[in-house]
């Protein structure tokens, strides 16, 4: 019985996904806990030279400081965490939850479950995950000018939330016109 249920395509998909997302999604909050509080040889090696979700942070505050300027804010980056306005003293904290690791390894869990070209999965990847990157700045950039120009902040939805809603939506659509193209392929 349980030779049938591995050779039916749907569940051998759900397995691998489940385990591909749970072995990405965790491996981030394993890295992220060693490079915070490791303090021998190797652990700072990793924090120092191989910290890709530090660069992912850093990389979202950099490219949200520079369209901030679009919109007359002028901010800066303080300790690779907060990005703070020039003009007020506020400031934006992006924690290890809104990097988007997590929206991230769901998005690559997806592709890399489904059968396909090594290559073109990378390509999906790639751009999924860049997608999901865009949105993240997009989502910085707003909140700075939200808190510069003293927009109120609803009290039934916080913005981790809602990057969270968009970001999935991104997704759905995303694998919308992924399983479309497949289909295209297919035939």
């Amino acid at each position: 019985m349980l030779k049938g249920i591995l050779k039916n395509e749907g569940v051998l998909f759900i397995i691998k996904f489940l385990g591909l997302f749970g072995l990405l999604y965790y491996f981030c909050l394993f890295f992220i806990s060693i490079t915070t509080r490791g303090s021998n040889d190797f652990t700072v090696f990793l924090r120092d030279y191989l910290n890709y979700i530090d660069w992912i942070r850093y990389s979202v505050l950099r490219t949200s400081q520079t369209l901030c300027k679009l919109f007359g804010i002028h901010c800066y980056i303080q300790d690779r965490i907060l990005i703070r306005s020039v003009n007020t003293d506020k400031a934006l904290h992006m924690g290890y939850d809104c990097i988007g690791y997590g929206v991230m390894s769901f998005w690559t869990a997806f592709i890399v479950a489904n059968q396909q070209k090594w290559l073109s999965k990378l390509y999906w990847v790639l751009g999924g995950s860049f997608l999901i990157w865009i949105i993240n700045c997009m989502r910085v950039t707003i909140l700075m000018v939200a808190l510069n120009n003293n927009w109120p902040i609803s009290e039934y939805l916080d913005h981790h939330t809602l990057f969270n809603i968009v970001a999935y939506c991104l997704l759905f659509i995303l694998i919308f016109y992924y399983i479309k193209s497949n289909d295209v392929k297919k035939k």
